[in-house]
């Protein structure tokens, strides 16, 4: 019986770490869900400035800024993002994606697809 309660309280314990833990998302400070393939666009930065993800991910740009951004590479362009308003690419290939956003173009980020 005693083996048992272990298991149990062991059981409990992990469900309970899970829970508090959550899945991959997370939240901004703000309250807007994020998850590990979301950039915030916020302060004129983009952050995280450089993302690594898998062939086939989508990086979602949120702007939180009260002034137009956009998330413009070679291959893919947000047009301007107004305040909480998100774009959202997927990437195919692997390889280096840099980006800024047009209007203010010391604004620099990276996605690295392996």
């Amino acid at each position: 019986m005693g083996k048992n309660r272990n298991i149990v309280i062991i059981l409990i314990l992990v469900a309970l770490t899970a829970l508090i833990s959550g899945c991959s998302s997370s939240m901004d400070g703000q309250g807007t869900p994020t998850d590990k393939n979301t950039v915030l666009i916020q302060d004129y930065k983009f952050q995280p400035s450089e993302i690594t993800i898998s062939m086939g991910e989508s990086v979602t740009w949120i702007n939180k800024d009260s002034v137009k951004h956009t998330a413009t590479g070679d291959s893919f362009d947000s047009g301007l993002l107004g305040k909480e308003e998100s774009f959202k690419q997927t990437f195919n290939e692997a390889g280096t994606f840099d980006y800024i956003c047009t209007p203010h173009p010391y604004m620099k980020g990276k996605v690295i697809v392996k």
